[in-house]
């Protein structure tokens, strides 16, 4: 008796430091990306936010979602921007309003972590650390902050995981649904196809790893698993033919074609190939210095000595989400960021979890030292997100309402931003933005369209870029100090001013 109410008692206690972690993730959602941090390498900080939202900043800014030549991502990824516009209706053109929005989404995955936990054999306790481990970890409390795709595609991946474990023989709206919501998935964007596989082995591999031995060579089992994984992927299939269909014929189609343009990967060097995998291997400690070494041990614990944790249907798919995402990024060679690797954070904490429940039941010693483990990275990574709220700066957001101050104080300057941050600093301050690096039309022509009055530029100016901008003439109006990253440090205002053509 006195053991139930132990665990009742410790389900409480870490479900109640789970939720009070959450929460602080809405605290002062103006404040930087935090400094000195694991992920100083990381661009989204000063660019994703504002071109991922930069079509619903547009459509409440200036009225429509395009602007011709300009990098228009939610052409090929609508989901996240038309969600933010529904939300800036109320609120307007917000940053804040925008992380709000995504930090809800890591929330709502804290709760469906704790779900599949309970739901795939963990006891109460065991899945309250697992909502727990991910509302306390520094990397998903960073991210989640940020009014990025990567944190919305975490959450529907686990939202998927968590209807196809619903699903069966007897049982289709989970497939229906399941074929519903990945190309809403896939729309938010494209590079989660490679957590997909993770999902279909719910639906139809799962029943193999229950399945006794003599019955996976059963004919009509194999053909259930077929269908069941063939139904969702049809209705997915035709979703997205529609889709592209429309866009075909649309006049975004050479956005859309530009957008996967822009983002094909370079050819594979076989011979960096075993660099580039050492690097991948490092860096997984971007996802938590204790977890991830953790889980790699799991891993080789479960190759060689408890292969039982494969039977867990939950158990395969996150090693299958994990590879997924892990082959993904080496095939990007050298060329990826910190956050490409969130996706991985909630595989390794849910293997790290069931692996905990097993031992448990059976081996106390193991049992132990895993719990140990995870007790510290939990206090550990809970003292790093207090110090990331009480060493907060607002450098960033204190530059962007200065020079939304210094571009309508100037009405006879076009109020036009035009650079890589431009999009985000629209995002912040409503003043008109076009890119300067990503564009269909030549970066010089475009000038000429639109006329920019203000450059944003970070340190050194781009040569290339200044080639394309001999019509005019760049003078320095204000320079702000902004981030710790050296090459990105120096947030540079420049007023567009034209040059006379020589005679």
């Amino acid at each position: 008796m006195s053991s139930t109410i132990t665990e009742r008692w410790l389900h409480r206690i870490l479900l109640s430091l789970a939720l009070l972690l959450c929460v602080m993730r809405f605290v002062s959602l103006k404040a930087d990306f935090p400094n000195h941090s694991p992920w100083i390498l990381d661009q989204a900080k000063f660019t994703d936010e504002g071109w991922w939202a930069s079509g619903a900043v547009r459509h409440t800014v200036i009225g429509h979602w395009q602007v011709a030549g300009d990098y228009n991502p939610a052409v090929a990824v609508p989901v996240w921007p038309l969600l933010l516009t529904a939300v800036f209706h109320f609120t307007g053109a917000s940053v804040v309003a925008a992380r709000a929005v995504s930090v809800s989404f890591s929330i709502a995955t804290v709760g469906l972590v704790y779900l599949l936990v309970r739901r795939y054999g963990g006891a109460p306790q065991t899945a309250a650390l697992a909502a727990l481990l991910l509302a306390a970890s520094p990397f998903a409390f960073a991210f989640s902050r940020l009014a990025t795709l990567d944190t919305v595609v975490v959450f529907e991946f686990c939202l998927l995981l968590f209807i196809a474990s619903y699903a069966g023989p007897h049982h289709c709206w989970p497939l229906a649904t399941l074929g519903l919501l990945i190309p809403i998935t896939l729309l938010t964007k494209t590079t989660a196809l490679v957590l997909l596989p993770a999902v279909l082995w719910l639906v139809g591999g799962a029943s193999v790893c229950m399945a006794p031995v003599g019955v996976i060579k059963d004919k009509r089992l194999l053909r259930t698993m077929v269908v069941a994984c063939a139904i969702p992927c049809a209705i997915a299939g035709a979703v997205m033919g529609i889709y592209l269909s429309l866009i075909s014929r649309s006049i975004y189609a050479e956005d859309y074609h530009y957008f996967f343009d822009i983002n094909a990967m370079a050819e594979v060097e076989l011979r960096n190939t075993p660099s580039y995998l050492l690097q991948l291997l490092q860096h997984g400690m971007w996802i938590d210095r204790i977890l991830y070494p953790a889980a790699m041990v799991v891993l080789v614990m479960s190759l060689l000595w408890l292969r039982q944790l494969w039977k867990n249907p939950l158990f395969t798919a996150a090693w299958i989400a994990f590879a997924g995402e892990a082959i993904f990024i080496l095939r990007r060679q050298d060329d990826y960021a910190p956050r490409y690797f969130l996706a991985m954070l909630v595989p390794l904490i849910l293997v790290l979890v069931l692996t905990l429940e097993e031992l448990r039941t059976s081996k106390r010693i193991p049992a132990s030292l895993l719990a140990a483990v995870l007790a510290v990275a939990a206090i550990l990574n809970t003292f790093t997100v207090f110090g990331f709220l009480r060493h907060r700066q607002y450098q960033f957001i204190d530059a962007a309402k200065s020079i939304r101050a210094i571009v309508n104080g100037e009405p006879n300057t076009h109020r036009l931003l035009l650079g890589s941050s431009a999009d985000q600093l629209s995002l912040m301050t409503g003043v008109p933005s076009i890119n300067d690096g990503y564009t269909s039309l030549e970066l010089d022509k475009k000038a000429l369209r639109y006329q920019p009055g203000w450059y944003i530029g970070w340190n050194d100016l781009d040569q290339d870029i200044l080639a394309d901008l001999t019509a005019y003439r760049l003078d320095k109006v204000a320079t702000y100090r902004v981030f710790d990253h050296p090459e990105r440090n120096l947030l540079t205002l420049y007023r567009m001013v034209p040059v006379e053509p020589a005679p």
